[in-house]
């Protein structure tokens, strides 16, 4: 039996580590989503997007991708799969007509009352949760396991959505 240095020993653990971490976080990731999926037809993003308008209406598509940490541009493809799906409408603001702002329609708000919480609201709210070093550390490590996958190019803007015009 070969035997490794006590040096190496640490490294390995603490890689055995991650991958057990990694292996744990993508299997719940994965599986709530699925949940969401079959228990709604929609996506977890949809979802998402779904409850945060169930929360305040009337916010505005910028509101939503501050809400979920992303871009405008990403979040409107969702919601245009959204309103096209017939759960969002958008109507013109009361107080700047210039803007657009959204708001559930009552099948939108029937698939919220049945969604479970979705695994993007989670995430967000685990993330939130880490002090500032937890949070350099975990960007760190992930930024760092994405370089070495070559992933750089294929970062999703939000969970679990799909790039094709699939409806809910």
């Amino acid at each position: 039996m070969k035997r490794t240095s006590t040096k190496a020993r640490p490294a390995d653990a603490a890689r055995q580590d991650a991958l057990e971490a990694i292996r744990v976080l993508v299997n719940s990731l994965r599986q709530s989503a699925r949940t969401i999926e079959r228990r709604t037809g929609a996506t977890n993003a949809q979802v998402f997007l779904l409850q945060q308008l169930a929360g305040e209406p009337g916010l505005s598509v910028n509101d939503l991708a501050e809400r979920a940490k992303t871009n405008q541009s990403t979040v409107s493809v969702v919601v245009a799969r959204l309103v096209d799906a017939g759960l969002v409408r958008k109507e013109r603001s009361a107080a700047d007509a210039r803007t657009a702002v959204l708001q559930l329609t009552p099948d939108g708000r029937r698939l919220v009352r049945r969604a479970p919480a979705p695994p993007t609201a989670l995430l967000l709210d685990a993330v939130g949760s880490l002090n500032a070093r937890q949070a350099r550390e975990l960007a760190s490590g992930m930024r760092a396991l994405i370089r070495a996958l070559e992933l750089e190019s294929q970062v999703p803007k939000l969970l679990f959505e799909r790039t094709s015009r699939t409806r809910p």
